[in-house]
Protein backbone atom coordinates (compact mmCIF):
# COMPACT_ATOMS: atom_id res chain seq x y z
CA UNK A 1 0.00 0.00 0.00
CA UNK A 2 1.72 3.39 -1.16
CA UNK A 3 0.75 6.91 0.83
CA UNK A 4 0.13 9.48 -1.61
CA UNK A 5 1.42 12.78 -0.65
CA UNK A 6 3.01 15.53 -2.40
CA UNK A 7 5.81 17.36 -1.68
CA UNK A 8 6.61 20.90 -1.24
CA UNK A 9 10.31 21.16 -2.14
CA UNK A 10 10.79 25.15 -3.34
CA UNK A 11 11.16 25.27 -7.37
CA UNK A 12 14.61 26.45 -6.73
CA UNK A 13 15.57 23.02 -4.79
CA UNK A 14 14.24 21.18 -7.08
CA UNK A 15 16.32 23.14 -10.09
CA UNK A 16 19.10 22.89 -8.17
CA UNK A 17 18.82 19.15 -8.25
CA UNK A 18 17.71 18.11 -11.32
CA UNK A 19 20.86 20.20 -12.54
CA UNK A 20 23.30 18.06 -10.96
CA UNK A 21 21.28 14.67 -11.83
CA UNK A 22 21.18 16.39 -15.57
CA UNK A 23 24.62 17.30 -15.73
CA UNK A 24 25.78 13.56 -14.32
CA UNK A 25 23.39 11.90 -17.06
CA UNK A 26 24.73 14.03 -19.61
CA UNK A 27 28.41 13.58 -18.54
CA UNK A 28 27.69 10.16 -18.97
CA UNK A 29 28.14 9.48 -14.93
CA UNK A 30 25.56 6.39 -14.18
CA UNK A 31 24.26 8.01 -10.26
CA UNK A 32 21.04 6.08 -7.93
CA UNK A 33 19.16 8.39 -6.45
CA UNK A 34 18.86 8.02 -2.87
CA UNK A 35 17.77 9.53 0.77
CA UNK A 36 14.88 11.52 1.48
CA UNK A 37 13.86 11.33 -1.86
CA UNK A 38 13.81 7.25 -2.50
CA UNK A 39 11.87 7.27 1.07
CA UNK A 40 9.31 9.47 -0.80
CA UNK A 41 9.13 7.17 -3.89
CA UNK A 42 8.71 3.94 -1.82
CA UNK A 43 5.94 5.12 1.18
CA UNK A 44 5.16 8.94 -0.41
CA UNK A 45 6.38 10.55 3.24
CA UNK A 46 7.54 13.46 2.55
CA UNK A 47 10.50 15.57 4.55
CA UNK A 48 11.70 18.71 3.60
CA UNK A 49 15.71 18.26 2.77
CA UNK A 50 18.40 20.21 1.22
CA UNK A 51 20.44 17.20 0.79
CA UNK A 52 20.13 15.61 -2.92
CA UNK A 53 22.03 12.25 -2.00
CA UNK A 54 23.43 10.27 -5.08
CA UNK A 55 25.17 7.08 -4.71
CA UNK A 56 27.60 6.27 -7.54
CA UNK A 57 30.73 3.67 -7.91
CA UNK A 58 34.36 5.02 -6.17
CA UNK A 59 35.24 5.02 -10.04
CA UNK A 60 32.81 7.44 -10.62
CA UNK A 61 33.44 9.95 -8.46
CA UNK A 62 35.60 12.54 -9.87
CA UNK A 63 34.69 12.83 -12.89
CA UNK A 64 31.03 13.46 -11.30
CA UNK A 65 33.30 15.97 -9.52
CA UNK A 66 34.83 17.30 -12.59
CA UNK A 67 31.03 17.66 -14.63
CA UNK A 68 29.50 18.98 -11.33
CA UNK A 69 32.26 21.79 -11.10
CA UNK A 70 32.18 22.39 -14.55
CA UNK A 71 28.25 23.17 -14.16
CA UNK A 72 28.71 25.68 -11.61
CA UNK A 73 28.90 23.88 -8.11
CA UNK A 74 31.36 24.32 -5.49
CA UNK A 75 33.10 20.83 -5.05
CA UNK A 76 34.90 19.30 -2.31
CA UNK A 77 36.18 15.98 -1.22
CA UNK A 78 35.23 15.03 2.72
CA UNK A 79 36.29 11.44 3.20
CA UNK A 80 37.54 9.67 0.20
CA UNK A 81 36.52 6.52 1.25
CA UNK A 82 32.73 7.57 0.97
CA UNK A 83 31.65 11.06 0.84
CA UNK A 84 31.89 13.99 -1.66
CA UNK A 85 29.40 17.51 -1.84
CA UNK A 86 28.55 19.36 -4.63
CA UNK A 87 27.31 22.96 -3.44
CA UNK A 88 25.23 25.40 -5.13
CA UNK A 89 24.22 28.01 -2.86
CA UNK A 90 22.35 26.62 0.62
CA UNK A 91 21.84 22.97 -1.72
CA UNK A 92 23.78 20.37 -1.05
CA UNK A 93 24.48 17.19 -3.29
CA UNK A 94 26.26 14.63 -1.49
CA UNK A 95 28.31 12.52 -3.91
CA UNK A 96 28.24 9.41 -1.84
CA UNK A 97 30.79 6.13 -3.21
CA UNK A 98 30.55 3.83 0.15
CA UNK A 99 29.74 4.09 3.66
CA UNK A 100 30.93 6.53 6.86
CA UNK A 101 31.68 3.17 8.48
CA UNK A 102 34.10 1.72 5.72
CA UNK A 103 31.81 -1.17 5.11
CA UNK A 104 31.44 -1.25 1.74
CA UNK A 105 31.95 0.84 -1.33
CA UNK A 106 29.03 1.08 -3.82
CA UNK A 107 29.60 -1.27 -6.80
CA UNK A 108 27.71 -2.94 -9.43
CA UNK A 109 25.06 -4.82 -7.44
CA UNK A 110 23.41 -1.55 -6.38
CA UNK A 111 22.37 -0.39 -10.26
CA UNK A 112 21.69 -4.16 -10.89
CA UNK A 113 18.69 -3.40 -8.65
CA UNK A 114 17.62 -0.06 -9.02
CA UNK A 115 14.46 0.94 -10.04
CA UNK A 116 13.32 3.51 -12.37
CA UNK A 117 12.33 6.54 -11.29
CA UNK A 118 10.58 10.21 -12.93
CA UNK A 119 11.58 13.12 -10.37
CA UNK A 120 11.31 16.70 -11.47
CA UNK A 121 10.31 16.15 -14.63
CA UNK A 122 13.91 14.21 -15.26
CA UNK A 123 13.81 9.94 -16.15
CA UNK A 124 16.63 8.43 -13.17
CA UNK A 125 16.93 5.53 -11.33
CA UNK A 126 16.86 4.81 -7.30
CA UNK A 127 18.27 2.74 -4.77
CA UNK A 128 16.54 -0.09 -5.12
CA UNK A 129 14.26 -0.61 -1.43
CA UNK A 130 16.21 -3.54 -0.53
CA UNK A 131 19.67 -2.23 -0.50
CA UNK A 132 18.04 1.50 1.03
CA UNK A 133 17.00 -0.78 4.00
CA UNK A 134 20.40 -2.01 4.57
CA UNK A 135 22.02 1.09 4.42
CA UNK A 136 20.06 2.67 6.59
CA UNK A 137 20.26 0.12 9.41
CA UNK A 138 23.59 0.77 9.94
CA UNK A 139 22.64 4.32 10.45
CA UNK A 140 22.47 3.93 14.15
CA UNK A 141 23.28 6.73 16.52
CA UNK A 142 22.57 8.91 18.79
CA UNK A 143 22.60 12.30 16.60
CA UNK A 144 20.89 10.50 14.00
CA UNK A 145 18.81 6.89 13.67
CA UNK A 146 17.31 5.78 10.72
CA UNK A 147 14.96 3.12 12.31
CA UNK A 148 11.51 4.96 11.91
CA UNK A 149 12.93 5.15 7.76
CA UNK A 150 12.97 1.38 7.64
CA UNK A 151 9.49 0.71 9.97
CA UNK A 152 8.06 2.98 7.11
CA UNK A 153 10.05 1.40 4.19
CA UNK A 154 8.28 -1.97 5.29
CA UNK A 155 5.24 -0.67 6.29
CA UNK A 156 4.62 0.70 2.87
CA UNK A 157 6.61 -1.22 0.71
CA UNK A 158 6.79 -4.67 2.13
CA UNK A 159 6.31 -6.07 -1.33
CA UNK A 160 8.90 -4.81 -3.43
CA UNK A 161 11.48 -6.04 -0.90
CA UNK A 162 13.53 -8.83 -2.36
CA UNK A 163 13.83 -10.38 1.37
CA UNK A 164 16.39 -13.26 0.17
CA UNK A 165 18.42 -10.44 -0.88
CA UNK A 166 18.62 -8.80 2.06
CA UNK A 167 19.67 -11.60 3.87
CA UNK A 168 22.33 -12.56 1.44
CA UNK A 169 23.36 -8.53 2.15
CA UNK A 170 23.21 -8.61 5.62
CA UNK A 171 25.72 -12.25 5.94
CA UNK A 172 27.43 -12.20 8.78
CA UNK A 173 25.42 -9.75 10.42
CA UNK A 174 22.17 -11.10 10.01
CA UNK A 175 21.68 -10.52 13.72
CA UNK A 176 21.54 -6.85 12.69
CA UNK A 177 18.51 -7.39 10.54
CA UNK A 178 17.02 -9.30 13.33
CA UNK A 179 16.85 -6.40 15.47
CA UNK A 180 15.06 -4.15 13.00
CA UNK A 181 12.59 -6.78 12.55
CA UNK A 182 11.83 -6.81 16.08
CA UNK A 183 11.51 -2.71 16.03
CA UNK A 184 9.31 -3.06 13.13
CA UNK A 185 7.04 -5.96 14.89
CA UNK A 186 7.01 -3.72 17.89
CA UNK A 187 6.07 -0.71 15.62
CA UNK A 188 3.70 -2.11 13.85
CA UNK A 189 1.87 -5.08 16.13
CA UNK A 190 -1.05 -5.55 13.68
CA UNK A 191 1.13 -5.35 10.60
CA UNK A 192 3.67 -8.43 11.36
CA UNK A 193 2.98 -10.48 8.60
CA UNK A 194 3.60 -8.19 6.52
CA UNK A 195 7.15 -9.70 6.97
CA UNK A 196 7.18 -13.33 5.39
CA UNK A 197 6.77 -16.04 7.90
CA UNK A 198 10.02 -17.60 6.65
CA UNK A 199 11.95 -14.76 6.97
CA UNK A 200 11.26 -14.26 10.75
CA UNK A 201 11.77 -18.66 10.75
CA UNK A 202 15.20 -18.02 9.33
CA UNK A 203 16.62 -16.21 11.18
CA UNK A 204 15.45 -17.72 14.39
CA UNK A 205 16.45 -20.46 13.32
CA UNK A 206 20.13 -18.73 13.06
CA UNK A 207 19.99 -17.68 16.59
CA UNK A 208 19.10 -21.14 17.68
CA UNK A 209 22.25 -22.40 15.72
CA UNK A 210 24.45 -20.09 17.24
CA UNK A 211 23.35 -20.53 20.87
CA UNK A 212 24.17 -24.22 20.38
CA UNK A 213 27.35 -23.97 18.38
CA UNK A 214 28.30 -20.23 18.59
CA UNK A 215 30.20 -19.26 15.42
CA UNK A 216 33.39 -17.43 15.69
CA UNK A 217 32.89 -13.38 14.97
CA UNK A 218 35.10 -11.77 12.14
CA UNK A 219 35.82 -8.90 15.08
CA UNK A 220 35.31 -8.78 18.73
CA UNK A 221 33.43 -5.45 18.89
CA UNK A 222 30.92 -4.02 16.27
CA UNK A 223 30.22 -0.88 18.21
CA UNK A 224 31.58 1.60 15.55
CA UNK A 225 29.98 0.41 12.73
CA UNK A 226 26.82 1.83 13.54
CA UNK A 227 27.78 5.13 15.69
CA UNK A 228 30.92 6.75 15.75
CA UNK A 229 30.52 8.88 19.06
CA UNK A 230 28.79 6.55 21.64
CA UNK A 231 31.39 3.64 21.63
CA UNK A 232 34.90 5.78 22.11
CA UNK A 233 34.67 4.93 25.12
CA UNK A 234 34.93 1.10 24.32
CA UNK A 235 37.96 1.84 22.12
CA UNK A 236 39.50 4.30 24.40
CA UNK A 237 38.78 2.94 27.53
CA UNK A 238 37.74 -0.85 27.46
CA UNK A 239 40.55 -2.26 25.23
CA UNK A 240 38.04 -2.62 22.44
CA UNK A 241 39.54 -2.90 18.96
CA UNK A 242 37.86 0.03 16.17
CA UNK A 243 36.31 -3.27 13.67
CA UNK A 244 36.44 -0.03 10.81
CA UNK A 245 40.42 -0.88 11.05
CA UNK A 246 39.31 -4.34 9.97
CA UNK A 247 37.49 -3.44 7.39
CA UNK A 248 39.72 -0.80 6.20
CA UNK A 249 42.50 -2.95 5.76
CA UNK A 250 40.28 -5.82 3.78
CA UNK A 251 39.04 -3.76 1.43
CA UNK A 252 42.94 -2.23 0.99
CA UNK A 253 41.99 1.17 2.57
CA UNK A 254 44.42 3.15 4.80
CA UNK A 255 43.40 1.85 8.16
CA UNK A 256 45.26 5.24 9.15
CA UNK A 257 41.69 7.17 7.92
CA UNK A 258 39.79 5.16 10.56
CA UNK A 259 42.40 6.68 13.17
CA UNK A 260 42.75 9.97 12.16
CA UNK A 261 38.26 9.98 12.14
CA UNK A 262 38.64 8.34 15.27
CA UNK A 263 40.86 11.05 16.94
CA UNK A 264 38.56 14.32 14.79
CA UNK A 265 35.03 12.17 16.27
CA UNK A 266 36.44 12.02 20.13
CA UNK A 267 37.38 15.96 19.78
CA UNK A 268 34.06 16.44 19.00
CA UNK A 269 32.83 14.75 22.02
CA UNK A 270 35.29 16.54 24.16
CA UNK A 271 34.06 20.34 22.60
CA UNK A 272 30.19 18.93 23.35
CA UNK A 273 30.18 19.33 19.18
CA UNK A 274 27.61 16.24 18.64
CA UNK A 275 23.77 16.50 19.10
CA UNK A 276 22.73 13.92 21.76
CA UNK A 277 23.89 12.97 25.01
CA UNK A 278 26.87 11.66 25.34
CA UNK A 279 29.51 9.46 26.98
CA UNK A 280 32.81 11.16 27.59
CA UNK A 281 35.88 9.71 28.23
CA UNK A 282 37.21 10.70 31.48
Amino acid sequence: MQMSMQHDLPAEVQAIYTRAMRTLQDAGVPYLVAGALAVYHYTGLWRNTKDLDLFLRPEDRDPALVALANAGFRVEILASHWLAKAVDGDVVVDVISGFGNWLQPVDDSWFDAAEPLRIFGLDTSVLAITDLIWAKSYVAGRERFDGADIAHLIRRAHDRIDWQHLLDRYADHWELLSVYIHYYRFVYPEARSLVPTWVVEYLIARLQDDLRTPARPEVSFRGPLLDRFSYLVDIHHWGESDPREHVARRRDLPPEEVVEQRAADQALVEQDRVHGKRFRDT
